[in-house]
């Protein structure tokens, strides 16, 4: 008999940090954001009006950043522990963000600085 693996979300139990980080005005685009509130600055605009619309009933250019933050708490899931984290913008998980390691972040950077500099 076939079976499907259905995939175990887990909540969210990450620092504040996480989700938004100290100096969002800081924030530097990246193809690997480390915060949440990044992932979303990140986020593809055919997707965040799609987003907008269908999960939050509104109209893109009047949703509020900090408000899908809020709603994210809320739905309180991730797909997974591990670098990128998956976290769900909506509790069926229609809509997410992945959000990378911070060190991840920083060897990738160095890493680029060595290539540069060789």
């Amino acid at each position: 008999m076939w079976q499907s693996l259905v995939p175990v979300p887990y909540a969210l139990s990450f620092s504040e940090r996480f989700f938004l980080p100290d100096d969002p005005e800081q924030i530097t685009c990246s193809d690997k954001p480390t915060s949440v509130y990044a992932a979303l600055l990140k986020m593809r605009q055919e997707t965040w009006d799609r987003m907008a619309r269908e999960v939050f009933d509104s109209d893109p250019d009047r949703l509020d950043l900090l408000f899908v933050l809020d709603r994210i708490r809320e739905t309180n899931t991730c797909s997974n522990l591990d670098s990128p984290v998956q976290v769900w913008i909506d509790p069926d998980g229609w809509y997410d963000v992945l959000v990378y390691d911070v060190d991840e972040e920083r060897d990738n950077t160095v890493r680029s600085w060595q290539s540069v500099v060789e």
